[in-house]
């Protein structure tokens, strides 16, 4: 069943390879929902982002988990993670039980990082939301055994500790996989694979038949699968949880703020309406370093459409830019909560972190976001006047 069909990220980007990777998602979710639009025992979820503050990043952010595909089933959850490889993907064992990836085109060889690690990472990061929600989302222990669970766990409250996470990779269509070195995936603590898009829902498929059988009575303590389980209505309740706490990436570009009177409290604050984030090249240097103190710069060039950017915590639009010890961030006039200017380029997809990369200054009333690899600064946010 599809709980969260497939959706293209708003103010989609004209950079290729981010146009690739959206087109590599777009294919899963469509095989994803021809073959499991009318499972009963499998909950589709596309494109799941969570932001998560008791998880916060080492600046102190909040926390963010980006799922391309998640299937919840009574036995745990698969999180699939699409590739878009137009030529070839090479993976090898890094020699300590690691794997190593690099994309081939047109003859050259770009390393990535392993999305298999990326995904196990990704589990872990859901265990940990899904288990202080555990009370609303899972019931008690059978009667029979609360008070062994009492004096064991010291309650009877069911968990998310034991959620089983398989992880799959899907490498596009038209792509090539070379396993270098007679590498092979994983199979501990269970079987992970590295397969093409269309691949997908046949090992999905095997994969919930295998924890299915692992959890009949005569296999019990032999393996892994089937060794937790769910009942067989919480499996569409956690997926339907999940997707409801969605929070789609607002900064692909963020908006320029754009003012509005608010009537209610005499003071401005961002339109709700999509607006365009202001793009300039940086001036650059003969090495290709950009210098703010260069001449000539071209001039702005609006983006795509885009949502309003929103608190984090309460989701309301009267935002208002600050600096703290963790960087630029905005101040919720609704909740009083903050929440980061997020330091992702809208063009090219770098990630800044602690000033390095993609850093954001302030100028006046109006906050840019300045990318070193693309030479690309844009003006993302603008401070009404007080």
């Amino acid at each position: 069943m599809i709980i969260r069909p497939y959706t293209r990220a708003s103010g989609s980007t004209n950079d290729r390879l981010a146009l690739a990777g959206e087109k590599a998602e777009e294919q899963l979710a469509f095989y994803l929902h021809r073959a499991f639009s009318s499972h009963p025992d499998l909950f589709v979820v596309n494109g799941l982002r969570l932001v998560d503050p008791e998880q916060p990043e080492h600046d102190g952010s909040a926390g963010v988990c980006q799922i391309d595909h998640l299937i919840v089933h009574r036995f745990g959850v698969f999180i699939i993670e699409s590739k878009s490889i137009s030529e070839e993907v090479r993976v090898r064992g890094d020699g300590a039980g690691g794997d190593e990836w690099v994309r081939v085109y047109r003859g050259r060889e770009t390393g990535f990082p392993s999305p298999i690690q990326q995904a196990r990472r990704q589990g872990e990061f859901l265990r940990a939301f899904l288990q202080r929600h555990r009370g609303s989302l899972l019931g008690r222990v059978p009667m029979g055994l609360r008070t062994i669970a009492k004096i064991v766990h010291h309650t009877d409250q069911r968990g998310f500790k034991g959620l089983a996470v398989q992880v799959l990779v899907a490498v596009s269509d038209r792509g090539r996989i070379t396993r270098l070195g007679g590498w092979t995936p994983p199979e501990k603590p269970f079987q992970v694979h590295v397969c093409k898009a269309d691949l997908v829902p046949d090992r999905v498929t095997e994969e919930f038949k295998r924890h299915v059988a692992g959890s009949s009575p005569m296999q019990a303590g032999k393996e892994l699968y089937g060794a937790w389980s769910m009942r067989q209505e919480e499996p569409r309740a956690v997926a339907e949880f999940l997707a409801a706490r969605h929070q789609p990436l607002q900064s692909a570009p963020v908006a320029a703020a754009a003012r509005v009177p608010d009537d209610r409290a005499g003071r401005s604050h961002a339109s709700s309406a999509p607006l365009a984030t202001e793009i300039r090249r940086a001036p650059q240097h003969a090495t290709g370093r950009s210098d703010n103190a260069q001449k000539g710069q071209s001039p702005p060039r609006p983006a795509a459409p885009v949502t309003q950017p929103r608190c984090g915590a309460c989701g309301d639009a009267r935002l208002v830019g600050r600096w703290g010890k963790y960087g630029y961030y905005w101040k919720c006039e609704a909740c009083g909560k903050n929440t980061p200017m997020p330091t992702i380029c809208s063009i090219c997809g770098a990630e800044g972190r602690g000033g390095k990369v993609v850093r954001i200054r302030k100028q006046g009333p109006v906050f840019l976001r300045r990318c070193e690899p693309c030479g690309l600064e844009e003006r993302i946010w603008t401070d009404a006047e007080r």
